[in-house]
């Protein structure tokens, strides 16, 4: 029986430790009985050369701390966790005395500044008149531009509390003062927390609502050093499971002594089915065309890695370089080329003949 033959080979080979640097004898009969499966390998363009888990985050610039920058208390809350808001759109009612007083001082620090404009205007046309002193020209000069700083320093304030050209022109004009300051989202985001309750008494520092904004994402992971060494700021990744492509930015040069891991971070391409905070595994991609095996085409004899490249009436064992992608596969550095024929299943059957003597007709 030429199944029998060939199984007690195997066992004469693994006892025999020998190799045999001829081709291996094996016909189409043989292959079939030792489930042996033979592929062809090309040259891959994008291909997976590792796997990396990476965790869905905000960028830097697009996570937001909402604080009041008065004292005062929580009046009204708009918004609730999860909430979607665009730029604009009112988020909290803080009801403060010093919000009044600064009103207040804006429209007396207004009415002083225009006060003291008329004065200077008048004081110039006498001093080129003659009928005043210099002295006295500058003084009002001086009074003028005093009055124009503190103006001005009043106006950065109400400007830091939300008040836009349009709002400091209608409070100027109609002098209505409001005690209550509504804090708006400065970018279209998602509400992430909103900690403070209503009553609640603030000085000014409490964090009062947080955002994200969900346009702006990255990605960001742990490697060995070993693997991180393989990559560069501009290589391309990508997740099959949301069908989305992204490109390092940063590889980090410190390594964490504990872990001994250097930290990654990569921008999608799109947020769409991406959302902050989620774990996904992403393939780095080669840059350059690569050939792939399966890492079961690929056999360790006498001390080296070798594939079975098919040849006329049998295979012919092959020394390879090879480099692991941890993704079921290896990367053939050098030994095979774009076109070759391999062995990808049986392999162990080949192995074993390659020590032996086994796999010719009785």
């Amino acid at each position: 029986m030429k199944i029998r033959y060939l199984m007690v080979s195997l066992a004469l080979a693994a006892v025999s430790g020998l190799a045999s640097a001829a081709p291996l004898a094996v016909s189409e009969e043989e292959r079939q009985l030792l489930g042996i499966q033979v592929e062809a390998v090309t040259l891959l363009e994008n291909a997976a050369t590792g796997s990396i888990t990476m965790r869905v985050g905000f960028s830097p610039d697009a996570e937001w701390v909402i604080k009041t920058p008065f004292s005062g208390v929580l009046h009204r809350a708009l918004v609730q966790q999860g909430d979607r808001v665009k730029a604009g759109d009112p988020l909290v009612v803080i009801r403060s005395p010093e919000f009044v007083a600064l009103q207040r001082d804006y429209l007396k620090a207004g009415a002083e500044l225009r006060m003291a404009e008329a004065a200077s205007k008048r004081d110039q046309r006498l001093g080129e008149a003659g009928s005043i002193s210099d002295r006295r020209r500058q003084e009002t000069r001086y009074q003028y531009d005093s009055a124009r700083a503190d103006f001005a320093g009043l106006e950065g304030q109400l400007a830091m509390a939300g008040f836009d050209a349009a709002a400091l022109k209608k409070l100027a004009a109609e002098a209505v003062i409001s005690p209550d300051l509504v804090l708006t989202a400065p970018a279209d985001a998602v509400v992430l927390d909103r900690q403070a309750l209503l009553g609640t008494q603030l000085d000014g520092s409490e964090p009062l609502v947080s955002l994200g904004e969900p346009d702006k994402l990255v990605l960001n992971g742990v490697l060995s050093r070993s693997a991180a060494e393989r990559l560069r700021e501009g290589m391309r990744i990508h997740s099959e499971a949301s069908a989305c492509g992204a490109v390092i930015v940063f590889v980090s040069s410190v390594i964490d002594p504990l872990s001994q891991t250097v930290t990654i971070r990569a921008v999608p391409d799109s947020s769409e089915n991406l959302s902050p905070g989620q774990l996904m595994e992403w393939q780095m991609l080669s840059e350059d065309r690569v050939l792939l095996v399966p890492s079961a085409a690929v056999v360790r004899l006498n001390d080296e890695d070798v594939v079975y490249v098919a040849v006329a009436g049998g295979f012919e064992a092959r020394s390879v370089t090879v480099r692991s992608t941890s993704g079921g596969a290896w990367i053939v550095l050098d030994g095979l080329q774009d076109g070759d024929r391999i062995a990808t299943r049986g392999t162990a059957a080949l192995k074993g003949m390659s020590l032996g003597m086994g796999g010719g007709d009785a």
